[in-house]
């Protein structure tokens, strides 16, 4: 998910939360990230229930044990008969069928409540009473837990009360029968599914507060990116900036040369007499002019391999690797003509522009790693050479 995609659903998200529409009014996207989302949650929560029905089923036959010892068999039979294989078979399905999982737990759940009611049958008064209301504390544990939503929780609650509800009542249990019964029924899943609601209004809730949440994380993650890419830059050239030539320095350039690989090479460039330049065609050519020698170096580090950088000023450096000294130069001469060759129209004089540049080259020679400073101190008294001798020309270290 990109940021911008992460951004517009974290907008939606907390339009979601901060207005009263229903779900259907929400952003087409948000509703298809909220549903895939609980999918994952429900699958999840699915597995974790399934686990729980099939532990609690084992365990229950210990109270059968006690209140129906000499049918714990039968009891057995039926409980684990039923309950365990439809939990296992929902254990192994995968996530893309969690709506199959969805039932097979209905499915597990019902067949625990129809266990029970069976045991009950075996057990005297008022034992029968304790089991037969087991079934209904049964469903009101799990309403709240289980992954179903709207619709599907209302179809289970139906379904769990005429087939459990039905069978004791065609086994002519007494208790079902009586006005108490049917009122603690009612009012205990009318309570178990408000507590539903309410948790899954916060489940939903949660989950656009994440979605709302990593969008903030992701504009904060792209505002930093892009603070730490302008720190790196130099903002009139576009080049990097002196502090990102030093990375880049300690990054790529700072090992020693391997066999058969070239070695560090690094220019000083510095434009002649600018300040000169500025007081005759004013700074708004010196700026065009500095952006123009920019991109001819910008070209030659593409087109070299190397790095390009503005120091401060009128002064740029290049970072490459070359094999010799000669061909160090023959880079640096190319630069030195394609600047000379840079024309700055002034829309108020008949004349253009032109500048000229004094390269200084260091190269980094011998079996010990490649320092900054020392290569920059070279550069840069060859830069002084080239400026003492006439200007406009190259100079390698001697």
């Amino acid at each position: 998910m990109n940021r911008a995609h992460d951004f517009n659903l974290g907008k939606a998200a907390h339009a979601a939360l901060a207005g009263d529409n229903p779900p259907s009014a929400w952003d087409d996207r948000l509703r298809a990230a909220l549903k895939d989302a609980l999918a994952d949650t429900h699958y999840r929560e699915g597995r974790f229930l399934l686990v729980v029905i099939m532990v609690v089923a084992v365990l229950s036959l210990a109270t059968d044990l006690l209140v129906a010892p000499q049918n714990l068999g039968q009891v057995a039979a039926v409980r684990l008969g039923l309950v365990l294989p439809l939990s296992g078979i929902a254990l192994l399905l995968p996530r893309r069928l969690v709506g199959l999982q969805k039932v097979m737990i209905a499915l597990a759940l019902i067949a625990f409540g129809l266990s029970m009611a069976f045991a009950s049958l075996f057990v005297p008064s008022p034992g029968d009473a304790l089991l037969a209301l087991g079934v209904v504390t049964l469903l009101a544990l799990a309403l709240p837990v289980l992954p179903f939503r709207g619709p599907a929780l209302v179809a289970f609650i139906l379904l769990y009360v005429l087939a459990v509800g039905g069978f004791l009542y065609m086994s002519q249990h007494d208790i079902v029968k009586t006005s108490a019964f049917a009122a603690i029924t009612i009012v205990t899943a009318a309570t178990a599914t408000i507590i539903a609601h309410r948790v899954h209004w916060l489940e939903r809730r949660n989950l656009l507060l994440t979605l709302e949440a990593g969008s903030r994380a992701a504009t904060l993650e792209g505002s930093n990116a892009r603070l730490t890419e302008l720190s790196m830059e130099d903002p009139l050239t576009g080049l990097a900036n002196r502090r990102r030539a030093e990375q880049a320095f300690a990054e790529h350039y700072s090992m020693p040369a391997t066999a058969g690989q070239a070695g560090p090479a690094l220019f000083m460039l510095d434009l002649d007499h600018f300040k000169a330049f500025n007081d005759r065609w004013g700074h708004q050519a010196g700026d065009a002019c500095l952006r123009a020698v920019a991109e001819v170096l910008r070209h030659a580090a593409s087109r070299h391999g190397g790095l390009a950088a503005r120091f401060g000023g009128e002064e740029f450096i290049f970072l490459l690797r070359a094999d010799d000294a000669g061909r160090a130069q023959a880079i640096a001469e190319e630069l030195r003509v394609a600047i000379e060759r840079i024309e700055i129209e002034d829309h108020g004089a008949t004349s253009t522009a032109t500048c000229t540049s004094s390269i200084g080259i260091a190269l980094h020679q011998g079996p010990e790693a490649p320092n900054l400073a020392r290569m920059l101190s070279a550069a840069d008294a060859a830069l002084y050479r080239a400026k003492a001798d006439g200007r406009n020309r190259t100079m390698v270290e001697t």
